[in-house]
């Protein structure tokens, strides 16, 4: 949303709590103000999280047209209710107003109806900027962590699978892989999807066991979500598009989450020289084809005022201090889904998907034709792509741990087996070194209290901007914090339409808490 490491904004360390006084910075310019400035219609489907204890910090006053989701982390898949301590909310509205009328329905089906209608009822003389922020598959609340709308069916359909609550998690996933065939689908029906550029990505590794498990899988790597191990920080992504030059290719250059803010606003056709100090780099015309150069050699993982964790890449290093609930998120955890009893992998099922029927209906960027040379194409595409530690010794019971500084070389062990730090001292220093840089620059974390006032139970059972005048009201004159013990993890002016826009369609659609090793279910 910024182009900026969350040491810039106060946003490092855990993750915003339901009733927390924080948010975004208001001063910062966020990605759909920028795209809006470009004369592009906004909308965001889904998790906000960025703030809500106001109105000026939800979506609709920050840059987005419209949204219809969630304003806290995450909710429960049928009731859209969320708990914080001894709180209890309902959290789904339309823009400012709560939508009770989804209550019962399944979230993931909600999220991609909406989807789907915002692009059919688009008006094309202006250009569309949509992001879905699935709840998918994130897990619910602790009543219930995986949620599907037919249980007995998903045990069924992957009954193959020996963990119960495996088969629960996979049948999310296959929700989500349908959200994504209805949604190319409604591009391709509303007749834009040969302009549509199209990213799909994950924000984390999948939280294996502990703290809001979904028993989804980091495998072959090391860590899980909340640690700064390649298990936790280590993301996959997809961008479709048919401006892309030698498409069906892997790049393998790195990426932070902080470059999609200024490559999405040059895919708009931005200057992204006019965005001011940021962290992130420019990486479309690099995805795109047609640059050669490798535009990030160094990634600030991040810096934690209170979580005391703190990671950096430089090019085939990484120095990292991170060790999270007493070392017990440290090691390598979930299935590698390959071998009895799991299927195999099914090309042609991919192949006659809905999404690549769509796509290959334009016949743009198709240079296969035959069913035997589209497998052959996927399976050399998941031979490529394939993370290996052969040569490691994939230690389950974690270690080397991090209490202080480790150093791997990812390149040669990407699975973090080897601790480097005594053999390369030069190398750990000068990391050091550029770690304490960004201390120097860093804002104070933001972290606080919940906030009393923001019962929902104050609010006809919901969460709302509990520190707008209209509801101060309503708040007893009482101590209005709470502790909480810390856990580690992260203007509407009228625009005219410039004449450079020439990308119809830009859509962003992220999933929560999805590993690498979930693409091998569907």
């Amino acid at each position: 949303m910024t182009g900026k490491y969350p040491i810039r904004t106060g946003m490092q360390g855990r993750p915003l709590r339901c009733g927390e006084p924080r948010g975004l910075p208001l001063e910062e310019t966020t990605l759909p103000q920028r795209l809006r400035d470009l004369g592009y219609i906004t909308r965001l489907v889904g998790k906000w999280h960025l703030g809500c204890q106001r109105s000026e910090y939800t979506p609709t006053r920050r840059g987005f047209d419209s949204h219809f989701g969630y304003w806290n982390g995450y909710i429960d898949y049928f009731d859209y209710m969320i708990d914080q301590d001894d709180f209890l909310g309902y959290d789904l509205r339309r823009d400012m107003n709560v939508s009770w009328a989804e209550k019962g329905k399944y979230a993931t089906d909600v999220f991609t109806r909406e989807a789907v209608r915002l692009i059919l009822q688009h008006n094309t003389s202006r250009p569309l900027f949509l992001e879905v922020s699935h709840l998918a598959v994130h897990s619910a609340r602790n009543t219930q962590l995986l949620e599907v709308p037919n249980l007995e069916e998903a045990l069924t359909k992957f009954s193959y699978i020996p963990d119960t609550q495996r088969r629960i998690f996979s049948e999310m996933t296959s929700k989500l892989d349908d959200s994504v065939g209805q949604i190319v689908s409604a591009l391709s029906d509303k007749g834009i999807l040969n302009n549509t550029i199209i990213v799909f990505l994950t924000d984390n590794g999948a939280p294996t066991i502990g703290e809001l498990q979904n028993w989804g899988s980091n495998w072959p790597l090391r860590g899980m979500k909340f640690t700064l191990y390649e298990g936790g920080v280590r993301g996959v992504a997809v961008v479709w598009s048919s401006l892309l030059q030698n498409p069906g290719r892997l790049s393998t250059q790195m990426m932070h989450i902080s470059d999609w803010y200024p490559t999405i606003y040059s895919m708009a056709g931005g200057e992204v020289d006019k965005l001011g100090e940021i962290d992130g780099v420019d990486q479309w015309p690099s995805l795109m084809g047609n640059n050669g150069d490798i535009p990030r050699n160094e990634t600030l993982l991040n810096i934690g005022d209170l979580d005391d964790m703190e990671g950096i890449i430089n090019g085939n290093f990484k120095l990292v201090r991170s060790t999270s609930s007493h070392g017990v998120y440290d090691g390598f955890y979930g299935e590698d889904g390959r071998g009895l009893p799991n299927p195999p992998y099914d090309s042609a099922r991919v192949i006659n998907s809905t999404v690549s029927k769509a796509i290959m209906a334009l016949n743009i960027n198709t240079t296969t034709s035959t069913m035997e040379q589209l497998i052959g194409k996927i399976e050399e595409m998941r031979t490529v792509a394939m993370v290996s530690c052969e040569g490691s010794q994939r230690l389950y019971i974690g270690g080397p741990y991090c209490w202080n500084y480790c150093l791997f070389d990812l390149e040669k062990d990407p699975c973090e087996t080897v601790n480097l730090a005594s053999k390369h001292p030069g190398v750990v220093e000068n990391l050091k070194n550029r770690l304490e840089r960004f201390k120097a620059e860093m804002v104070p974390e933001l972290t606080t209290s919940v906030d009393r006032a923001s019962n929902p139970a104050l609010f006809n059972n919901t969460w709302v901007c509990w520190l707008d005048d209209e509801n101060v009201n309503n708040i007893p004159k009482t101590d209005t914090t709470t502790k909480t013990n810390s856990t580690v993890s992260g203007s509407s002016a009228k625009m005219s339409l410039p004449v450079y826009v020439s990308i119809l369609c830009i859509v962003l659609i992220c999933l929560c808490d999805r590993s690498m090793n979930s693409f091998n279910r569907t």
